[in-house]
């Protein structure tokens, strides 16, 4: 009997009902990645930079308010005829320009955030931009690492490190966050893990669960990945000030980490190792819940078998073996980093509106990729992944020209429109993101597969480190620079997707 097939047949007499697996994903597929994105996410919200003016004297009561302004305020051209006055500019008593000294934040939504709380705007600004862009080093690097560790020394730990790491991290960030040295390394502490925690718990889900129950457990999590960063900003609405906002939903993890030594291993894993008691003990308690029992004649072929299992493993140079294949990975890493950088600036600036209620702004477009996984599903299913590729990035790089113009528009409610803008630009980059997880899983051949997502997954977080220097961009010199830039990556993603080969028909490599 070939070892594969008799885990399987051990885990097809375990889970008859499938009761343990349903309890598992709620707890952890479902109520873990609801709680974990915003514990994960918070410091993104916490960053936000809110609208600020130098700190000037109040106007005497006689004098118009925007002719005192421009009496100590210097303007910024815009472009064309148009100017705005400087943030970080003033006139001193000998009438020169000189960098403000104090600042006046506009605390109409957030009370506080850490930029607001230690004044890092203007040049600080900086601070903000290499904490978010070494946040995603941090997790590239984590994502490597733990996928590795994950394997070797198996999900359980993995993920009690990640839940321990992220805890530690975050609360390292909120003691010290008056030095920016001390908070960036809470804050890289934090983001090495990335969502390790969440795969190790996929992981053991998929390996315990039957085939049919596969394909809904990744979607499960990111559906409630999604509604913990729709639910982050609520909180903060409610709550205002940062430092409470990150307690408070970073504490939620304690139970979590509190309690990790009860959460099981994978019985697959300890398969795969040699760990054969440990294994049917597992499989036993797996039983026990869903009310059936493993047969005394599995038993005794798991106890006695002393096979290895061992895979074959492939490096990133296989990938580029020949010129078919090379084309086909070369436009893959193409589309990686242009929905990278177009997801990361959107997530990023999701809190910014000054205008509107930023918190319901970032609800709303982290509420568009629920339906993004479904739609990606469905139009992949019935006009191809490719065209759905194409459809997507195209709808991506019309919303960043609309986008990159909102500060030469000056229309009533073009903060609303800008809104539905977002957040169908948001809808889109969802579905361009399940597409190329999806290509990624059909073009290559299944022992280039892990491969070819690890190489995706590097060159991701490599754009997505750029992503906040995009950002600056906007910020120093105008929305329409960076906006150009990403409209400009979705045109290169929308090309790169039609040189890829159609998969809707073959599920299978087809070079």
């Amino acid at each position: 009997m070939e070892t594969p097939s008799l885990y399987h047949r051990a885990l097809s007499e375990v889970t008859k009902s499938e009761k343990y697996q349903k309890k598992y994903d709620y707890l952890y597929n479902v109520a873990l990645a609801c709680l974990w994105s915003m514990a994960f996410n918070n410091i993104i919200l916490a960053l936000t930079i809110i609208p600020y003016t130098c700190e000037i004297p109040d106007a005497p009561k006689n004098v118009n308010r925007e002719d005192w302004k421009e009496m100590w305020i210097p303007k910024n051209q815009l472009g064309g005829n148009m100017t705005i006055f400087s943030n970080c500019l003033i006139y001193d008593e000998n009438n020169n320009i000189t960098d403000c000294k104090r600042y006046r934040y506009d605390n109409t939504w957030y009370k506080s955030t850490i930029p607001s709380e230690n004044n890092w705007v203007c040049e600080k600004e900086y601070y903000v931009i290499n904490i978010l862009s070494h946040n995603k080093i941090s997790e590239t690097v984590g994502s490597l690492i733990f996928g590795w560790f994950g394997d070797a020394y198996g999900r359980r730990l993995t993920y009690m490190i990640s839940l321990l790491l992220l805890v530690i991290g975050r609360t390292i960030s909120i003691i010290f966050s008056h030095s920016v040295v001390i908070f960036s390394i809470g804050c890289l502490i934090a983001a090495f893990p990335a969502t390790s925690a969440l795969q190790c718990t996929s992981s053991i889900s998929m390996e315990i669960s039957s085939p049919k129950r596969r394909s809904s457990i990744a979607k499960l999590r990111f559906i409630a990945s999604s509604v913990g960063l729709c639910l982050m900003p609520l909180l903060y609405w409610w709550i205002r000030e940062w430092k409470l906002f990150m307690i408070t939903t970073t504490v939620t993890q304690l139970p979590y980490l509190l309690w990790s030594w009860k959460m099981i291993e994978s019985p697959q894993w300890l398969w795969i190792n040699q760990r054969n008691k440990e294994c049917e003990n597992i499989l036993e308690q797996i039983a026990k819940d869903n009310r059936t029992a493993l047969s005394s004649q599995t038993k005794q072929l798991i106890s006695a078998s002393h096979e290895e299992h061992t895979e074959k493993q492939f490096g990133f140079l296989l990938l580029f073996s020949n010129k078919e294949l090379a084309l086909v990975t070369i436009l893959q890493l193409f589309i990686w980093v242009s929905v990278t950088l177009s997801y990361t600036v959107s997530f990023l600036s999701s809190g910014e509106s000054s205008q509107t209620n930023p918190f319901l702004d970032f609800a709303f477009q982290s509420l568009a990729e629920i339906p993004g996984h479904f739609s990606g599903a469905w139009l992949a299913d019935n006009i191809g992944r490719r065209y759905t590729c194409v459809v997507s990035f195209g709808v991506s790089s019309v919303a960043w020209v609309i986008i990159g113009f909102k500060d030469f528009v000056m229309w009533p409610d073009v903060e609303w429109i800008l809104i539905f803008v977002q957040v169908l630009n948001r809808y889109s980059i969802t579905i361009s993101y399940y597409i190329i997880n999806l290509l990624n899983m059909e073009i290559y051949p299944t022992a280039m597969r892990q491969s070819g997502m690890a190489l995706g997954n590097l060159i991701s977080g490599i754009a997505a480190a750029i992503a906040p220097y995009v950002l600056l961009l906007g910020h120093k010199h105008g929305s329409f620079w960076s906006s150009a830039i990403l409209s400009l990556f979705s045109i290169i993603g929308l090309m790169s997707g039609l040189g890829l080969p159609e998969t809707v028909a073959r599920r299978r490599h087809p070079i």
